[in-house]
């Protein structure tokens, strides 16, 4: 059931970090702004912006659910 397993990884990444919503996981408050222009792509920018991260962390939680699952070796 594709619905269980987008419910499990979802559950374990908001227990992992709290929240699946972007702002929050950027750290950002109802105060910030919300700005469209594009920054430059400095050490900066990365440094703020944790969504490799978050990805990675999305990827290993479902990775390992599907081992768990028996869906992968």
């Amino acid at each position: 059931n594709p619905y269980k397993s987008a419910y499990a990884s979802t559950e374990a990444f908001k227990q992992e970090h709290g929240t699946i919503k972007c702002g929050e996981l950027l750290g950002l408050t109802k105060k910030d702004p919300i700005v469209s222009t594009p920054e430059a792509r400095t050490p900066q920018y990365y440094a703020k912006r944790p969504c490799s991260m978050m990805v990675e962390s999305a990827a290993r939680i479902f990775g390992d659910y599907l081992v768990k699952e028996g869906k992968l070796c």
